[in-house]
């Protein structure tokens, strides 16, 4: 993959704003648009320059506004976008920490066309930004890892906009348990999703829910220890619609009589989540599932009941309508090759498969799943970070699912450049790939991955063996990557990872932690080969 001959334009284009006449009225706004989100990706809002991104880019006709982690972004900048009176439908800003309530306060106020706000880890956010915000089309509100917000923010923002019908509170430290009354009250038959990680959620707060939001659909309660079996029980007799349930890590389930809740799951089900709960006993663990006509997604990570037999009973009434099945994280050696036999057997539907750090599989009793054509190619998503997973596997993997799209293989130490130069060639949809820590691979196995396969997301740490070369390969290839992990990388240097940086048109994230550098090292690059190497080590004549 190459960059698009537009965004090679607009990146002319957004480096000389001051020199191109007339843009205001002659690029079309859904260019304005992507512009401001690059410049920001790439930290070009310089005092200097923000007179020009205002004065050619900053419209009245602006609909879409997205600004991630942009020290540069401040209070000024928005209040200076709020001039000009554009009427957004959405609002993304992320990580922007120099953003307060002043800020959001300017832009916020008087947009009466706002559907969506994400408002996402703004240390300085407390929730005074949010008391203008009155749309009546408003249907999600995210505040995810706004650490200062407090209740009576989100209180506001609820009660001025009725229709919210997704809201999403997670990792908001200083937002408490009676917030749910507020939220439950002021949007009631609106309300179809919550998403929090609030440990100090209680039963009142389900029987809250329960009584005034009967069309809640999705509700997320990962970690939330205090709940229990009776509250639960309102909130599935008063929500009939729910489809979609996380009940990961809460532990008053996980023993008798509190487990009893399992057995009266809604059946209007399709995802459900039972992450960490401890739960010993095998007989309502096997039932609750098997009663869920209308499940596709079951994520099962470190169940105590789940072992062979309890995953072949499962799946044998269940197995056919899945298409997302996570068995990953086992804390028991209990499940081994042969309950892997029943997911061959049984799931015929399946497009993300993870089994990943179990202990005791070698993944060969999969082997049917993958020699079927068809079921092969319905195989989006893969997670295999086994220790014990079969070489063999892997390469029928490679060959059969061409449809692949997210692939982990971190830790296995038996993938080799062969392994992923077969993958390259057989799997050109792989957008996340996860080779953590797999020693055998070098560059080669890397580039050609990187040439073939349109990355977003790659995981190396660990893999010594790298240089530069991989990361030129990236820059010249896949210019629409957004994440890379090079943790223990010691051959790349941070000159290669920077002009990566900048050839990616998106923001890229990295994560680059290497041990200390030998004290005498002097790195150089070959300029016949346009490799980087150890100077020091070259001997002269």
């Amino acid at each position: 993959m190459v960059k698009a001959l537009k965004d090679m334009c607009l990146h002319c284009v957004q480096h000389s704003l001051e020199h191109i006449p007339n843009l205001q009225h002659n690029l079309p706004t859904l260019y304005k648009e992507i512009l401001i989100e690059r410049l920001a990706n790439h930290d070009m809002f310089y005092q200097h320059y923000r007179p020009f991104i205002a004065s050619n880019l900053f419209c009245e006709n602006l609909r879409y506004i997205k600004l991630y982690k942009c020290s540069q972004i401040d209070n000024e900048c928005l209040i200076s976008l709020s001039r000009a009176r554009c009427q957004l439908e959405v609002i993304t800003i992320h990580r922007c920490e120099n953003v307060s309530d002043a800020g959001i306060l300017a832009l916020t106020s008087a947009q009466t066309s706002l559907r969506k706000l994400e408002l996402q880890a703004l240390p300085h956010l407390t929730g005074q930004g949010l008391s203008q915000i009155t749309s009546p089309c408003l249907w999600k509100a995210d505040f995810r890892g706004c650490h200062a917000l407090l209740n009576n923010g989100i209180a506001t923002l609820v009660q001025k906009n009725p229709s919210l019908q997704h809201l999403v509170l997670v990792d908001c430290p200083k937002i408490d348990e009676k917030i749910f009354s507020i939220v439950a009250v002021s949007l009631q038959a609106s309300l179809e999703e919550v998403e929090t990680s609030l440990h100090t959620v209680t039963d009142d707060s389900l029987l809250q829910l329960a009584t005034h939001c009967p069309n809640l659909q999705r509700l997320d309660l990962n970690g939330c220890t205090r709940v229990g079996k009776d509250a639960l029980i309102k909130l599935f007799q008063g929500c009939p619609h729910l489809e979609k349930l996380d009940l990961s890590y809460c532990n008053r389930l996980r023993q008798h009589p509190e487990s009893e809740v399992l057995w009266t799951l809604p059946q209007s089900l399709r995802e459900l989540s039972l992450c960490g709960i401890l739960l010993e006993d095998e007989g309502i663990f096997v039932e609750c599932l098997q009663r869920l006509r209308n499940i596709n997604s079951i994520r099962l990570c470190g169940v105590s009941a789940l072992n062979d037999d309890t995953l072949t009973k499962v799946l044998e009434h269940i197995g056919g309508k899945l298409s997302l099945l996570d068995l990953s994280g086992g804390i028991t050696r209990k499940l081994t090759d042969r309950g892997l036999a029943a997911v061959a057997r049984y799931c015929t539907s399946l497009e993300s498969l993870s089994i990943s750090l179990l202990h005791m599989p070698t993944g060969i009793t999969l082997m049917p799943l993958f020699k079927d054509r068809d079921r092969a190619l319905q195989l989006k998503k893969l997670y295999l970070s086994c220790n014990m997973i079969d070489l063999e596997l892997l390469h029928k993997i490679a060959a059969s699912c061409h449809h692949l799209d997210q692939l982990d293989l971190s830790g296995l130490v038996c993938v080799t450049d062969d392994l992923l130069s077969q993958l390259a060639h057989n799997c050109r949809h792989i957008s996340h790939l996860s080779i953590k820590g797999c020693r055998q691979v070098t560059d080669y196995g890397v580039c050609e991955v990187v040439r073939c396969c349109p990355l977003r997301r790659l995981v190396v740490s660990g893999i010594n063996n790298l240089t530069d070369k991989s990361l030129f390969a990236l820059a010249n290839s896949n210019p629409y990557l957004e994440e890379i992990y090079l943790n223990g990388c010691s051959k790349t240097t941070p000159m290669a990872i920077k002009y990566l940086m900048d050839c990616c048109v998106p923001r890229l994230y990295v994560q680059h932690c290497v041990p200390n550098a030998v004290p005498d090292q002097l790195m150089a690059k070959n300029l016949d080969t346009g490799e980087f190497c150890r100077a020091d080590l070259l001997h002269t004549s």
